[in-house]
């Protein structure tokens, strides 16, 4: 009877071992790699952050009422994680001041990385990301600034700062 409770013990525990390395494979499927659109982040399993992220936020319309000036010829690239809660955050929002702005999304780009902030394909090299979201604003394919992890003021105010060319500091440059 005791080897018999030794097998069941060994079994029992070779299979919650199996289980949970399925489980973190699955968290890890979960993932997306690479370059991404908004609608890739509007499926499950991210469409219920996304969506909580955007129902959550009231845009300021006082703030983005030139952005649709200020953001014509300007390329923007998003460059965030699945896994990262100021990702989660931040681009929902970031979609949806560009929504209410009027402004369509071609002019975006949006590549996803790993927990070690890397992308599958070599998309970020030489882009010198450090945090995540951040986001790129570029003109004439010169980089006029970025928003690295969260705005220092709001999103829109923030948008509207670099793309006036006044005086930005992002939160993560060393002061």
């Amino acid at each position: 009877m005791k080897i018999v409770n030794k097998y069941i013990t060994l079994f029992i525990i070779i299979t919650s071992g199996g289980l949970v390395a399925c489980n973190a494979q699955d968290k890890q499927d979960e993932m997306l790699l690479g370059e991404i659109s908004k609608s890739d982040l509007q499926k499950v399993p991210y469409a219920a952050w996304y969506n909580e992220s955007d129902q959550g936020y009231q845009v300021d319309a006082a703030a983005i009422t030139e952005l649709d000036k200020l953001l014509n010829g300007v390329e923007i690239k998003i460059v965030m994680g699945t896994w990262c809660h100021d990702s989660k955050r931040e681009v929902p929002r970031f979609y949806k001041i560009l929504s209410a702005a009027g402004i369509n999304e071609d002019s975006t780009t949006m590549i996803a990385l790993d927990r070690k902030k890397r992308a599958p394909n070599s998309e970020i090299d030489g882009m010198g990301i450090t945090n995540t979201p951040t986001f790129i604003f570029y003109k004439d394919g010169k980089e006029l600034n970025r928003i690295v992890e969260k705005p220092a003021v709001s999103l829109e105010k923030d948008i509207t700062t670099i793309l006036k060319g006044s005086e930005y500091r992002h939160l993560k440059l060393p002061k």
